[in-house]
């Protein structure tokens, strides 16, 4: 294997120490000390609109320049401070006044600004990485190791935030993002410290209203793009909120929420290293992306029905980790492919703006459900959103197949 294969596994696998805690613990601490979760809501879609104005002429920089790992490590850097930051604010803080709470949401706008961006850069390694032939196994490879980390970090930082155990002042919750974080910047030291693969392009300038033009006419890559965004919009908002749901829904101890979690990321990681092996059974990466779209889209309804008994609880979530290893892995490979070879960063921008879609969309229409059966009971409200979302991913499995069948 590349060495530089390797070094791209282990990014995938260090930054997920950073993203699980704040994804998982994060909303906890918000709940625990009175707070609402529109505040997260609210600053991820401030994240999106930062990186739909900026990423477009930022990947455009990186392809002429080749300069990937130069944004990647600026982007890690401030990860690490965002992380940093909160964890010493909300350990201080017994309660959260509007002001902590507007601090809160910067450095977390921040960190989903570097977080998101930096995959730009990372995931348009991919096509100069790989080839045609194992870009689906690479991609699912790099999916594996992100999962993992996931699965380990919440393996280790569970007990220890359920433990006494204090470091420079910081325990419980805000512990994890600390220790979240100085991990993940330790880990991916080898892979920041490489060199840029060089660039000879000799394009200059950049215009947003030539590039979205350009997308817009595009039909196949606009279709997939309008697909993949009603995946994502479906699978991320319900990972905002799944801590939260399995606790209220099902009466989960931070421990078995725990354990939930380490579970799907276990299936996910399967998945994510049998995703080439699959594609090539069916003999098509964009078949397989389809039926991974409408498995997820069953989960959804399983979650919806499902009684409070641990054990339906258990299937449901490893169904949706072999599901979400597929959809990822794939949709990277296949996007790779029909998107210009010359072009990756530019157009690994819209994805990346096109998958956070959902940190827009998606709250909105968890909320708006919310509201909407606010009559009924939280177990309704909780349900009756998550019903919601398994529509939308159909839609998305809709439009991948009209991306597919134009030529």
């Amino acid at each position: 294997m590349k060495k530089i294969i390797k070094l791209w596994y282990l990014y995938d696998f260090a930054n997920s120490f950073a993203s699980v805690v704040l994804l998982f613990y994060y909303p906890l601490i918000l709940s625990e000390k009175g707070a609402s979760n529109n505040w997260i809501g609210v600053s991820a879609s401030i994240a999106t609109g930062i990186l739909l104005l900026s990423l477009p002429y930022l990947g455009a920089y990186s392809d002429r320049t080749g300069r990937r790992l130069y944004f990647i490590r600026i982007a890690s850097v401030l990860m690490f401070i965002s992380l940093a930051v909160m964890a010493f604010l909300t350990q201080k803080s017994e309660i959260f006044s509007t002001l902590i709470l507007f601090i809160l949401s910067f450095f977390y706008i921040l960190f989903q600004v570097c977080f998101q961006g930096s995959y730009v850069f990372y995931s348009a390694m991919l096509r100069r990485i790989t080839n045609i032939d194992n870009n689906a196994r690479v991609s699912g490879a790099g999916i594996s190791f992100g999962q993992l980390g996931n699965a380990i970090a919440l393996g280790i930082i569970g007990p220890i935030i359920g433990s006494s155990l204090i470091i420079i002042g910081l325990s419980g919750k805000p512990l994890s993002l600390f220790i979240g974080g100085t991990i993940f910047i330790l880990s991916a030291l080898p892979f920041l410290k490489q060199k840029d693969l060089k660039n000879d392009s000799e394009k200059v300038g950049f215009s947003y209203r030539e590039f979205f033009k350009r997308i817009i006419s595009d039909k196949k890559i606009f279709s997939f793009l309008i697909g993949y965004s009603l995946l994502s919009d479906a699978i991320l908002t319900f990972q905002l909120y799944l801590a939260v749901y399995v606790k209220r829904i099902f009466d989960f101890s931070d421990q078995f929420v725990s354990l939930v979690a380490i579970t799907g990321l276990i299936f996910t990681v399967f998945s994510g290293f049998t995703v080439g092996k699959l594609a090539n059974k069916l003999k098509s990466k964009t078949k397989t992306l389809r039926i991974s779209a409408v498995l997820y889209a069953i989960c959804f309804g399983l979650y919806a029905i499902i009684p409070p008994i641990p054990i339906f609880v258990f299937i449901a979530i490893a169904f949706s980790g072999i599901s979400y290893g597929l959809v990822f892995s794939l949709a990277r490979a296949v996007y790779s492919e029909i998107s210009p070879a010359d072009n990756q960063g530019e157009f690994f921008s819209l994805y990346t703006v096109f998958e956070r879609a959902a940190s827009v969309i998606g709250p909105l229409v968890w909320l708006l459900t919310f509201y909407l059966l606010r009559g009924f009971g939280e177990s309704a409200q909780y349900r009756g959103s998550v019903l919601l979302l398994m529509f939308i991913c159909l839609g998305g499995s809709y439009y991948l197949k009209k991306s597919s069948r134009i030529i």
